[in-house]
């Protein structure tokens, strides 16, 4: 399916306000940006050209996209195994430079890393890969080939499942890649162990995003207290604080991420010190505020709640009152940890959220800390999208 390498040859042409932001590495060009697109098979490589004629790019092209144009490269030059290759090991080598002090990491994060459609997660001996759009499923053979060169991984498998592939016409994709795949993939965080199930589990396995906030809070934690695990997902933050001597009560409404969390808890001998509870986070953080109970820390990490803009105002209101229940059982001096990974929704709106919520517990809140995705998530200037992740800590005063 792939071909021979793309030397050059087949023509888009794109409006002039589009050709500005390309030539400024805007890696993207929206149907109406486009004045002339070829005739080719979802995927294939073109050069990108403004309305003068002027060449800008080399792109993927999906005529049948909303976003048919995806860019590549800016300088000129073949598209094919050794450029795969060469984007692949220097993606590699950025993450060494990083310093991540970390078993597991991103390796690949798409247009931050030069290859538009293509993530790839690597936990220890494993690889987790996404292609997401047309062009990385055409090349999908030279991508594979540079990422066992480079990794050596034991273990590779696919889940590319994502709404972007649908989008691109695409059907869902998972399975093994390479390897022999086991029931579980099993890594290390900090000396905690973790597992996930390689083909059911959602996104890629673990979300390894939050990971400089799970150092960071683990820091603040002090034996005897405890932590309310708000979509916790597998439990990370869970295990980190029963690990520092805290009751954890971790809720999450996906009973295979709570059976991971308890084989995980068990695995590393701190089963008795967290508590699960499967259901819908705002029903049970209700129940939770009627009961009277209360805790030092809480962690609030909702899935992606916002797709489109339009969606904001809906998402404020859902945290705020969330928000507004967890405040309720912040004991004083507590810490509450809120994030977002909606690009849609900004530090300004979660801020805004957490001010209404304040509002209605009769909370004075200290913003302690704001950060955002850490390194080896790349997020890019020229692309605003690139940023995702936004975490804000409030210690609640009085």
């Amino acid at each position: 399916m792939q071909g021979r390498p793309y030397t050059g040859s087949v023509r888009a042409t794109v409006s002039e306000p589009a050709a500005r932001r390309l030539r400024n590495h805007y890696p993207w060009a929206r149907r109406q940006d486009v004045l002339e697109l070829p005739a080719v098979h979802p995927g294939e490589v073109v050069d990108v050209h403004g309305p003068e004629g002027a060449w800008i790019a080399r792109a993927y092209c999906n005529p049948r996209a909303e976003f048919p144009l995806r860019l590549l490269r800016w300088t000129p030059g073949d598209v094919g195994p050794q450029f795969y290759g060469t984007r692949v090991r220097a993606a590699y080598q950025r993450r060494l430079d990083m310093d991540l002090g970390a078993e597991a990491w991103r390796w690949i994060h798409a247009e931050a890393d030069g290859l538009p459609g293509l993530i790839v997660d690597r936990f220890g001996s494993a690889l987790a890969v996404q292609f997401r759009n047309a062009g990385v499923e055409r090349h999908r053979g030279w991508i594979l080939e540079a990422l066992r060169e480079v990794s050596g991984a034991e273990l590779a498998f696919e889940r590319s499942e994502t709404h972007e592939r649908r989008a691109e016409g695409l059907s869902p994709q998972s399975g093994l890649l390479w390897g022999a795949l086991p029931e579980r993939v099993i890594f290390s965080e900090d000396g905690i162990l973790h597992r996930f199930a390689p083909l059911i589990s959602q996104k890629t396995g673990f979300f390894l995003d939050q990971r400089d906030n799970r150092r960071w809070l683990s820091a603040q934690f002090r034996p005897g207290q405890a932590l309310l695990d708000l979509y916790c997902y597998t439990g990370a933050f869970s295990l980190r604080a029963a690990r520092a001597g805290l009751t954890a009560y971790a809720v999450d409404r996906d009973p295979l991420a709570l059976t991971t969390l308890e084989e995980s808890a068990a695995h590393n001998g701190l089963g008795s010190q967290i508590a699960l509870r499967l259901g819908d986070v705002p029903q049970v953080l209700a129940e939770l505020r009627r009961s009277g109970r209360t805790f030092e820390h809480i962690v609030f990490d909702p899935p992606t709640l916002v797709k489109q803009k339009s969606e904001v105002p809906w998402a404020k209101r859902l945290i705020a009152g969330a928000l507004a229940d967890a405040l309720a059982m912040l004991r004083p001096a507590g810490l509450l940890l809120v994030s977002s990974c909606a690009h849609h929704l900004r530090l300004e709106d979660l801020l805004e959220a957490a001010r209404w919520a304040a509002g209605d517990a009769g909370a004075l809140l200290e913003v302690v800390r704001v950060s955002y995705q850490p390194p080896d998530h790349p997020w890019m200037l020229q692309v605003p999208e690139s940023l995702y992740l936004k975490s804000v800590a409030l210690r609640r005063l009085e």
